[in-house]
Order: C-alpha cells, then structure tokens, then sequence
C-alpha cells in the first residue's frame, strides 16, 4: 500500500464507514486463507493472487447479487473491551493458574491468588485510557509493589512471580480475539503494546519489592 496503514485496517474502515460495500482482501499470501476467522468479520472474502481478472470479477459480481449480512457492530476501543471482559479475563486466568504446576505449588484460595487483579485492570484501563508516548515509562503502581511483598511472604520464586502476569496477558489477548467482530482495529495494535508495556512495568515493580522483601531474610540465614 502507498501510504501509512495496512489492508486490514483498511478493509475494517471500509466495512463500518459504507456497510453495503463488497469488501475482499486480495492477497499474495496462501496461508492469508487458512487464518481469516477474525479478518472475515471485516470482509466478505479473502482473494489469494494470483487469480484471474475474469474470476475477480465473477466473485464480485456474485457478492452484489447475493447481497448479504452486512450489520454493522459498534466499535468499541480495547480499554472498553477489557473493562467489560474483567471478570471473564480473571476467571480465565485463574484456571490457567491453577492447571500449572510451576505455580499451583503454592496453595492459596482463590481470593488469596486474585487479590491484586483488580487494581491490575483499573491501572490497565487507565493507561490505554491516557496514552503515554512510545518509549515513556509507565506509571509507578503501589499496588504492583505490594503484590511483590505480599507473594514473598505467600511463599512464591522468584520464577512464579514472572509466570503469573505473562499468563494473564494471554487471558487478555484471548478476550481481545473473541471480541474481534467490535473491536478498533485502528488502534489495536498500540493498544496491545501498551498492554504488554504496562504488565511488564508492574512485573519489574513487583520484582523489585519481592527482592528488597527477601534480602533481609537472606541476610540473616
């Protein structure tokens, strides 16, 4: 494409602006074909060149005459989505937790094991809701730098400490893949580098308050 953007933003501005329109994506790319459930939500067909002018334009063709669903879902931007989706994101993560052994060796009820999800969310909505420059360090969490103390006195490594917020960031993305049919695609990808931003800033403040937690224990050993 000449300009800034890509097809599939592209072709998701064209589906919510002019519903009615046949919208495909042409591309150069087989395996485009084999991994379109969510980009079929933005168009009508996924193309793979090369193909022929006559066939285009038969597949065109066909598309306007059958006409088609083309409602259109309300968009929603990503902190919106996650906002919604809180609840099922921590039910979800909390299964993964306890079906891994590298963590569910440390028994805590449930409660116990969510306490700091919430404060999580809420700092997560509140970053993509005030975005910060590329490159600007994220914002210091109290919450995130008691969760180091708090898992340090709950008996977790250093190594669980780490596994825990990587699982959750695939509880998020995986609620941002089922809401794909709403979701701004535009921003989409900012969003999701803001996400992974602010989950690692917290995991290197909770890091830090688990090692100043530990040291003094060390030291008396």
């Amino acid at each position: 494409m000449p300009g800034a953007g890509d097809g599939l933003t592209v072709a998701s501005a064209m589906r919510h602006s002019h519903p009615k329109a046949a919208t495909f994506i042409f591309s150069g790319y087989p395996e485009m074909s084999a991994a379109t459930s969510a980009i079929l939500l933005q168009t009508d067909r996924v193309l793979v060149k090369p193909m022929a002018t006559g066939g285009l334009l038969e597949t065109i063709r066909n598309r306007l005459r059958e006409g088609g669903d083309n409602a259109v879902n309300e968009i929603e931007n990503v902190a919106t989505i996650l906002e919604r989706e809180s609840n099922a994101t921590v039910e979800d993560w909390y299964k993964r937790v306890e079906l891994d052994s590298s963590v569910n060796t440390v028994q805590l009820v449930r409660s116990d094991r969510c306490a700091h999800l919430p404060a999580v969310f809420r700092d997560l909505v509140h970053r993509l809701r005030h975005p910060l420059p590329l490159g600007t360090h994220a914002l210091v969490s109290p919450d995130a730098a008691e969760h180091g103390r708090i898992r340090y006195r709950q008996g977790y490594t250093a190594a669980m400490l780490v596994e825990e917020p990587r699982m959750l960031q695939v509880s998020i993305f995986q609620k941002l893949q089922d809401n794909l049919r709403t979701v701004n695609f535009s921003l989409l990808l900012v969003d999701v580098m803001a996400i992974a931003d602010e989950v690692d800033s917290q995991l290197a403040q909770a890091m830090t308050s688990y090692i100043a937690e530990a040291e003094p224990n060390h030291l008396a050993a």
